[in-house]
Formats: C-alpha cells, structure tokens, sequence
C-alpha cells in the first residue's frame, strides 16, 4: 500500500455496511479514510475493497500491511 499524507499511527476502526468502497490513498480526500475523487492523475489509485455483509474493520494508516487496505499487525499494533 501507498503511504498517505494523512498521520499513521492506530488503524481506523471503523464498520462497514455491505458495498464496494475505495480507500484513499493521496491524503487529498475530505472524507478519509475514503477516496472522494479529490486526487490527481499523478497520486496513486484508491484502493478498492467490497464488503460483503455488515462488519467491523481496521484501515491500515501505516502503509505496512500485506492486505490493503485492511491492517494485518504489520506495524506492532494490536487490533481489538
């Protein structure tokens, strides 16, 4: 995964409904940390996930993960 301008640190933890979602990936975006089409041609792609049932998640913030966008502990950080 892309590093983003926004800070690292802690996953967001967040729930999800069922859908298909893109995870920003340039910081640009007013809804983070979801892309809003507010990158330019030059930024990498958002990141694009689906959600098949209603579920809690944890966004990587780091860039470390080996399942973007989803964090996997890669950091040191404990999900709960």
């Amino acid at each position: 995964m892309s590093h983003s301008d926004e800070p690292t640190g802690m996953p967001i933890r967040i729930t999800l409904e069922p859908g298909i979602y893109y995870r920003c990936t340039c910081g640009r975006s007013q809804n983070l940390p979801f892309c809003d089409g507010n990158h330019s041609s030059n930024t990498p792609a958002p990141i694009r996930f689906e959600i098949r049932e209603k579920q809690q998640v944890f966004i990587c913030t780091c860039g470390q993960t080996a399942t973007p966008p989803f964090c996997d502990s890669s950091c040191g950080t404990e999900l709960r």
